[in-house]
């Protein structure tokens, strides 16, 4: 994944999850290397749902 798609799948995330997918966002956010990466092993559902492969940016991508 590119850092401009991590972004944009940060923001997905917090804009579009509920509490807790805001919260592992904002925890993204401030992530060394090493904890980013055990954040996103812990939670592939979520890089699944939000990420630059999922249902959810394809769906945004052909409103645009």
């Amino acid at each position: 994944m590119t850092p401009t798609e991590f972004h944009a799948m940060i923001v997905r995330m917090d804009t579009n999850g509920g509490s807790f997918v805001s919260a592992i966002a904002q925890a993204l956010r401030f992530a060394d290397p090493t904890n980013r990466e055990k954040l996103l092993t812990a939670f592939p559902d979520l890089v699944g749902k939000y990420g630059p492969t999922s249902t959810f940016t394809r769906k945004l991508q052909e409103v645009a």
